[in-house]
């Protein structure tokens, strides 16, 4: 590990059992796709197979659930396979990709599960002075009922690159998500069963099959998006204080060209007291997420911590993008884990 990586590693550590020592924002960054391919501006999605019988419904759910999240990022263009084609012939749409996908759904809602109890009755006693205590116990060994609920999506998906007649696959991907929950017997648990952590339910004590598993969906789907689109992520950062007051508002209010464009020109020749407008200039290059733009940050970053090596604000800053990067770099050609 890195001096930087080392040092943005005790900034969030100090920040954490420090109650949060220097005041943090919300700021909506745009990330590049975790997977290196292509760019790609048009995607048709082909009609997913249900790979386990009578599950059509939940595979179309997921398709048009890709759809749906893609157009909502934006930054490309999906529809359905059929509705690109007829664009195509109408008006001259170039279909610059098709994704295609299989997906397994697995249901259980086991009842009737039975788990040992001891139970205990209790004599309660009084002495003279008015005190009571425990003055006899009979242990009794019972059983209650629970069930148990899971779901869980799997989807397999290839994106196929068309090069005139010829096709290219530039990504196979596979993966999911689900959950299990216990219900009754105690409260109620819900596990994710794809990372193995205690979480909270969408519905607590939820048992239709259909509702379950389109939540499983979703969450696999938002992975999926993550590696094939630029998308939108929340990141808790800091806008650094000392410097320019008007560029430091528009990284507040999510105005990161605004604040490049009116940053960038001063600080061809910095000096130390702007350090604050480096590191703020390479927060609002990481939050474009392009990733030529992520090396800008990186740049101004470090210049930043040149300037103050001991800025755990901006180690953290150089860090976070560093890692970011060096995912991306594994990540390339591989898929969704």
């Amino acid at each position: 590990m890195t001096r930087i990586l080392k040092a943005a590693a005790v900034a969030v550590a100090v920040a954490a059992f420090a109650g949060c020592r220097t005041p943090q924002v919300s700021l909506q960054v745009r990330r590049p796709p975790t997977l290196e391919m292509p760019s790609v501006k048009v995607l048709a999605v082909d009609d997913f197979e249900a790979a386990t019988k009578g599950d059509d419904a939940i595979a179309r759910y997921v398709r048009d659930q890709f759809i749906a999240i893609i157009n909502k990022e934006g930054a490309i263009q999906a529809m359905t396979l059929p509705e690109a084609r007829e664009k195509a012939a109408k008006e001259g749409l170039k279909i610059e990709a098709v994704l295609r996908g299989r997906v397994w759904a697995d249901f259980a809602h086991l009842k009737g599960l039975r788990e040992p109890v001891v139970t205990s009755d209790v004599v309660w006693a009084k002495t003279d002075k008015g005190i009571a205590y425990i003055a006899e116990t009979h242990d009794k060994l019972a059983t209650t009922e629970y069930e148990v609920v899971k779901a869980f999506v799997s989807v397999q998906l290839n994106l196929v690159q068309l090069s005139g007649p010829e096709e290219k696959t530039i990504a196979a991907l596979s993966g999911g998500r689900g959950w299990r929950e216990r219900i009754g017997g105690g409260p109620i648990t819900t596990m994710d069963l794809w990372s193995g952590r205690a979480e909270a339910s969408a519905g607590r004590g939820v048992r239709d099959r259909e509702q379950l598993l389109r939540v499983s969906a979703d969450r696999a789907v938002g992975e999926f998006v993550k590696a094939i689109s630029p998308h939108k992520e929340t990141i808790q950062a800091v806008v650094a204080k000392g410097g320019d007051s008007t560029a430091a508002g528009m990284i507040k209010a999510g105005q990161y060209e605004q604040a490049i464009q009116r940053l960038e020109p001063g600080l061809k020749s910095a000096t130390k007291e702007r350090a604050p407008d480096l590191y703020n200039l390479g927060l609002a290059y990481e939050a474009m997420g392009n990733p030529g733009l992520l090396e800008a940050a990186v740049l101004f970053y470090r210049q930043a911590l040149d300037f103050d090596p001991e800025n755990e604000d901006y180690a953290a800053g150089l860090g976070r993008v560093e890692l970011l990067m060096r995912g991306n770099a594994r990540l390339a050609g591989g898929g969704v884990q």
